[in-house]
């Protein structure tokens, strides 16, 4: 595995994260809805990805932030 692709989409208010192999070939890891992960908290939508993960998003960390 090469890395992840997260994408925020603000229209349809999803989180999608993909698996990037080492030939560049993406694979759907998971989804979370914005609100979904709001209601997780940050620790908690942390441990459901179970990856070594940052997320550093304007947009994303408002999901977090009080």
């Amino acid at each position: 595995m090469l890395g992840h692709l997260i994408q925020a989409d603000e229209e349809t208010k999803v989180i999608t994260i993909y698996r990037i192999d080492s030939g560049g070939v993406p694979t759907l890891y998971t989804s979370v809805s914005f609100d979904e992960a709001r209601k997780m908290g940050l620790e908690k939508f942390g441990k459901l990805l179970g990856e070594n993960l940052i997320l550093d998003s304007p947009k994303l960390r408002d999901l977090f932030l009080p």
